[in-house]
């Protein structure tokens, strides 16, 4: 999933300050993953564990999330409650012991931090409906599902440190097969926005339950030709 930053070539976009698109279906104050996830060319597959939490049970604010990419990364992200828009995110390279991207959102100001580019930068904003990448995961899960319903939403790029409009598609039902079980799933299309989706036309898929709280099953992406995904191996709520 983490693959996705990289479409954003020349793809940059203004604001557009809308209201969050997600909301809340009832998700679990606990839950415990497993998904087979691509990473890179170099490393291939590996396994990722991913814990969420909310930050407190009877009245909770936020869910914390803590993903160990194969014990070469971990991503700390915390989303909020009721909308699931991204506060704040750090990615951490295990082998250094350094941290390669980190975003807060706060009032209306935004903060990067980009290792490879020694980029630090704020940026005043009052947009409301942002998304991140790392979460897509997570965040889809409240997607006002509907056949043939689209949104619309923002996305910080760490790439070119600035804001994309994304548009997501339920493109309709499907039954899909990962390690975890078979499921009845909704399919959604992730694409870019506007004028920009001349330079980035990529289409990516991503698959939840039917059933609330429409949990994860699999990611898709074709590159050179070859189909990559990312599927759910294993789930716990407790």
């Amino acid at each position: 999933m983490k693959r996705i930053v990289l479409l954003a070539v020349l793809s940059l976009a203004a604001p557009i300050s809308a209201q969050p698109v997600f909301s809340n279906p009832g998700i679990p104050t606990r839950e415990s993953f497993s998904i087979h996830e691509y990473l890179d060319e170099e490393t291939g597959y590996i396994t990722s564990k991913i814990n969420i939490s909310a930050d407190n049970e009877e009245h909770p604010q936020f869910y914390l999330i803590h993903v160990n990419e194969g014990g070469l990364y971990t991503n700390e992200i915390k989303i909020r409650y009721n909308d699931l828009t991204t506060v704040s995110e750090k990615r951490t390279n295990l082998k250094t012991n350094s941290v390669t991207q980190y975003y807060v959102k706060s009032g209306d100001s935004v903060h990067f931090y980009v290792e490879t580019k020694n980029l630090h930068r704020d940026i005043e904003t009052d947009e409301t409906n942002i998304y991140s990448p790392l979460a897509y995961f997570f965040s889809f899960r409240g997607f006002p599902f509907g056949t043939g319903k689209t949104v619309s939403f923002q996305t910080y790029m760490y790439q070119y440190d600035n804001l994309l409009t994304m548009n997501l598609k339920n493109t309709g039902i499907a039954t899909v097969t990962v390690k975890a079980g078979t499921y009845k799933c909704y399919n959604l299309e992730l694409s870019v926005g506007g004028w920009q989706s001349f330079f980035a036309p990529d289409k990516y898929y991503f698959y939840y339950t039917v059933s609330p709280p429409h949990l994860f099953i699999k990611y898709e992406e074709e590159v050179d030709g070859t189909w990559r995904a990312d599927e759910l191996t294993s789930y716990q709520s407790n």
